[in-house]
């Protein structure tokens, strides 16, 4: 570095010498490859196509069992409970009849900051794996309320049934923690600090062991569903491995439900190549603006800032459904006439089967993408194709800072002398710092 700003370095090398005389123009053709580069991303040149880089996981290797009667009646046992006692308790009765492990959890936020104050209540229960220690556990959750503020008492309903479903079986290697809340984000982010001993404001005295994955659910009110929405951004930027991404959207296709990137599905083969690349670069804002800001896309947010792998499948009402009413309508636990129009039931053996996967995993996820972008449906962007994009406009920042300071620093610094190469050097230090 002394070289390239010493006088020294310019007599020894006439490069050195062309280019601080042309740094300021050389800033521009950085800038603008830059800004190519990225503008070439959305094209399907640049895409791979997704593949298993954790072969424990077996996907779709099992067949699934859900929706058989028992768990349908663990649907209308939460029901009757619902209409007499209050969510809370209902939740913990139909845990505890299961052979759960449960526990309440009454907690205070703030919802408006130095405003307004919140009350919440979190229901949990473990299932304890007859084949395991304890030692690590998958979370199920679901919150009263989706992130759009619908009802969300679908995914409740399904989840009671997962749990109803997983209390039946005994090959589970790991705990399964099945979790309700009625705060959304702030009810998981609360319930997951207390887990982990991070907060005693609330404590929880019943827990089971390190969390290796979790997911979350959102069913709106709907009486049918025609594939799902898998999100997988959390705050400041935090993304769920890769694998976990593919196995959900393969699974999915097995069960004939499809999962969709954010609910939105890839256009048509026959579609011109300008929308295919629009509806990739949308695609790509979309991610890109959700990282940028921090802002999150469900209850799995905050499993993704404690490093935990997490996604949110959302279930996508069928057009033209009529919304019912809350509490009095009942999910579809069976094939419907219409085959192309998967039911709730297809939802719960999508989830079976990501649990099922899940737990045949040796270790966390590990081995596959954290740093991605995903342009569409069954195709990755990795970091090796779109970082040089960031570099080369960075590089042209520092270029043109480079030749705004050399042509406007104090005289003396841009002097040859042996004394001020030093003061110069120290400065364009202190600069970067």
């Amino acid at each position: 570095m002394s070289l390239v700003l010493s006088g020294q370095g310019e007599k020894a090398s006439p490069l050195l010498r062309a280019a601080r005389k042309y740094s300021a123009y050389l800033s521009y053709p950085l800038a603008l490859c830059g800004l190519l580069w990225l503008l070439a991303l959305p094209y399907s040149y640049f895409w791979r196509r997704v593949y298993f880089s954790e072969n424990a996981m077996l996907p779709g290797q099992v067949q699934t069992i859900f929706g058989a009667p028992s768990h349908l009646d663990a649907i209308k046992q939460l029901d009757t409970a619902l209409q007499t006692a209050d969510r809370a308790q209902a939740i913990e009765s139909v845990f505890a009849g299961m052979g759960l492990d449960t526990e309440v959890q009454h907690f205070s936020y703030d919802k408006v900051p130095r405003v307004e104050n919140a009350t919440g209540t979190n229901v949990h229960g473990i299932l304890k794996a007859r084949r395991s220690d304890s030692v690590e556990a998958l979370v199920i959750a679901a919150s009263w309320t989706t992130a759009d503020n619908d009802s969300n008492v679908n995914g409740v309903r399904l989840l009671a049934g997962l749990a109803k479903y997983a209390s039946e079986q005994t090959y589970w290697a790991r705990d399964i923690v099945f979790v309700v809340t009625d705060s959304g984000e702030m009810g998981i982010e609360t319930w997951l600090r207390a887990y982990q001993g991070l907060s005693t404001s609330a404590p929880l005295f019943v827990r089971s062991g390190i969390i290796q994955a979790a997911l979350s659910i959102e069913l709106p009110p709907a009486k049918m569903y025609s594939g799902l929405g898998v999100y997988f951004e959390g705050k400041g930027g935090q993304l769920a491995n890769l694998d976990y991404v593919n196995m959900v959207q393969y699974v999915s296709r097995l069960e004939r439900m499809p999962a969709y990137l954010h609910g939105v599905s890839d256009v048509s083969r026959k579609s011109s190549w300008w929308t295919k690349y629009r509806a990739a670069a949308q695609m790509l804002l979309r991610q890109v603006r959700t990282q940028a800001f921090g802002s999150s896309a469900g209850v799995h947010a905050p499993f993704l800032r404690y490093r935990i792998d997490a996604i949110t499948l959302a279930g996508i009402p069928r057009a033209n459904d009529p919304v019912f009413a809350l509490f009095k309508s009942q999910i579809v636990f069976a094939d419907t006439d219409v085959p192309d129009i998967p039911s709730a039931q297809q939802i719960g053996r999508t989830i079976e089967a990501t649990m099922r996967s899940l737990n045949n995993l040796l270790e966390r996820f590990h081995q596959s993408f954290f740093f991605y972008m995903l342009p569409a449906n069954q195709r990755y962007l990795s970091i090796g194709d779109y970082v040089p994009a960031a570099v080369l406009m960075v590089a042209s920042l520092l270029v043109q800072a480079m030749h705004l300071w050399w042509m406007q620093g104090p005289k003396e610094l841009r002097s040859d002398s042996p004394q001020t190469r030093i003061t110069r050097i120290n400065a364009y230090y202190a600069l970067l710092r």
